[in-house]
């Protein structure tokens, strides 16, 4: 069994200039538990209690939808897997 955290080791990125996934940070701002911060396991969500605002990157995404699956708030204005030819790239052997 592969431990999260080490599987970064098993992937490669081909980052696309638009993103496949877009918030409304004004949705984020109301949620009051933020599963994404939690649950997402490349942590491309972070909240800023001093700012209020959440914090998203796109490009170390591994597209496995927690954070859709999660968000009940439909704070996603795009969910999508990347363009072809873009996105994560898992090699496990």
């Amino acid at each position: 069994m592969i431990n999260v955290d080490d599987l970064f080791d098993y992937v490669s990125f081909t980052i696309d200039h638009e993103p496949h996934i877009v918030l409304d940070p004004g949705v984020c701002a109301t949620c009051n538990h933020r599963g994404c911060t939690t649950t997402c396991p490349a942590r491309c969500y972070t909240w800023s209690e001093e700012d209020q605002k959440i914090g998203f990157v796109y490009d170390g995404c591994l597209e496995c939808g927690t954070c859709y699956i999660v968000c009940d708030k439909q704070a996603f204005t795009r969910w999508r897997y990347p363009r072809g030819g873009f996105g994560v790239s898992f090699r496990l052997t």
